[in-house]
This record gives structure tokens, C-alpha cells and sequence, in this order.
């Protein structure tokens, strides 16, 4: 551990996501001292945008892995060596003072596994709620989704067995065993911006229900990659 606190590296998982990326790894590698990230690794999952060429020419470096999210997670981690792992979407950015929030956090050596503070980019009732389901959900059940940006030592996700490569739910999969040995801890001065780009294009409603519905999937034992079929990708490649 060094004079900032413990080395952050940042692994991402992208698709197609050109229009994203940029602004992400901008806010990672531009915070002044402590917030700013040690490393930081995309795992492209086969983009026919510019991705690949717009994340090496922001400072990043970049993993070619098969498509889907567990697998894209668990071989940028795999090129990492940082002693905290950070895990965000593509469309995920942290505020400002995010990254040194986390530093403090985990240099209390108890803390193995924890969730940044979720902020949707959106005005409204609904996303309020979604914002507090989220950072209860974390609190309550130890359960933490991408969206909420899962912070874990290293020593921690290598002792639970990493990320699975599967296709979808890996964030649930990971926190079912990762909770089974350490309770996760909600970073509430570690905001993280979570686009709403999602609920926008598929409707607030049709994209709640389905996400119920396949995650009941999912906890009753069906294949991801099945489920997967159902859950679109965030982006297309540009026209």
C-alpha cells in the first residue's frame, strides 16, 4: 500500500461502445492524485466500432475476450495487478472524488468487498427508487450488480474463484459466493454515474419486468446463456 492507498485498477467490460468509452476512461486517468485509477483494462467482447482503437488511444489496455459479460470481467482481471479491483460497465462513470473515496475506504484491511453509490443520470421518481433498491440491496443482502460498480481486494476475489464466464448474472453469481465469507459494504462517498440509456430505449416498465423475470430465471437454476438471448446488448455499432 502506498502514500495514496491501495492501487486501484479498473477492469471494463465493452461492446460496440464508441460513444461511451471516451467519457469513462477520461474521468479514470484524468483525477488529480488519488482519484485516478492505477491501471485500467478493457475487455473487448468483438466491437465493429472503434472501441478498441478509441481505448488504446485514451491510455488504456485492451483484452480481446469471447462476448459476454463474466467472461470479458474475468480476463481483464486476469491483467491486472493492483491490490483492489474495480468493475464497471462501459456506461458507468464515477463522480469526481469516487476513486480517492475508495482508497480510504479499503485502507481499512477489513473491507474486502464493497459497491460504489448508484446515481442514475435521469430526473424522475422511478430512478430515485432505482437508486435506493440498489444501494439497499447491497446493505441488506450483500448483493451487488454491475451497475453498482463492485469494488473487491484482490485477495478476496481470487479466494471466492473470480468471475465465472458466463453470459449474463455474473455479478449475482460472484456476490452469492462472495457473501458466504465477507459481507459487502455500501461506499456511499463513492458515487458512480449509471446511465439511463437502457430504460430510456426499452421503456421503464418492458426493461423492469423483463429483468425480473429473467433473474427469477436465473436464481431457478436456467442456463445464462440462454437467459442472454433475452437480454440485448446497451449498444449497436454506429452508423
Amino acid at each position: 500500500m502506498g502514500a495514496r492507498g491501495p492501487s486501484l485498477g479498473v477492469a471494463i467490460c465493452a461492446l460496440n461502445e464508441e460513444r461511451c468509452l471516451p467519457r469513462l476512461l477520461a474521468r479514470l486517468s484524468s483525477g488529480e492524485g488519488s482519484d485516478r485509477a492505477d491501471e485500467i483494462v478493457v475487455a473487448d467482447g468483438g466491437s465493429s466500432d472503434r472501441t478498441v482503437e478509441l481505448a488504446l488511444g485514451l491510455g488504456a489496455r485492451v483484452v480481446v475476450a469471447p462476448r459476454g459479460r463474466g467472461t470479458q470481467l474475468a480476463h481483464a482481471a486476469r491483467e491486472l495487478e493492483s491490490e483492489v479491483l474495480v468493475f464497471l460497465h462501459a456506461d458507468c462513470v464515477p463522480e469526481v472524488g469516487a476513486l480517492a473515496a475508495l482508497r480510504v475506504a479499503f485502507a481499512d484491511a477489513s473491507l474486502v468487498v464493497a459497491a460504489m453509490n448508484q446515481v442514475v443520470d435521469a430526473d424522475g421518481l422511478f430512478f430515485r427508487l432505482v437508486e435506493r433498491a440498489a444501494n439497499a440491496r447491497v446493505r441488506r443482502l450483500g448483493l451487488i450488480y454491475g451497475d453498482s460498480g463492485l469494488v473487491v481486494r484482490r485477495a478476496h476475489y481470487d479466494a471466492v474463484g473470480g468471475f465465472r464466464e458466463l453470459a449474463l448474472f455474473e455479478d449475482v453469481d460472484f456476490s452469492r459466493r462472495s457473501k458466504r465469507i465477507a459481507r459487502a459494504r455500501l461506499v456511499r462517498e463513492a458515487r458512480l454515474a449509471v446511465s439511463a440509456r437502457r430504460w430510456r430505449r426499452e421503456g421503464v416498465l418492458r426493461a423492469t419486468l423483463r429483468n425480473w423475470m429473467l433473474l427469477a430465471a436465473f436464481l431457478a437454476g436456467m442456463d445464462p446463456a440462454l437467459l442472454a438471448r433475452w437480454y440485448p446488448s446497451h449498444s449497436e455499432p454506429s452508423s
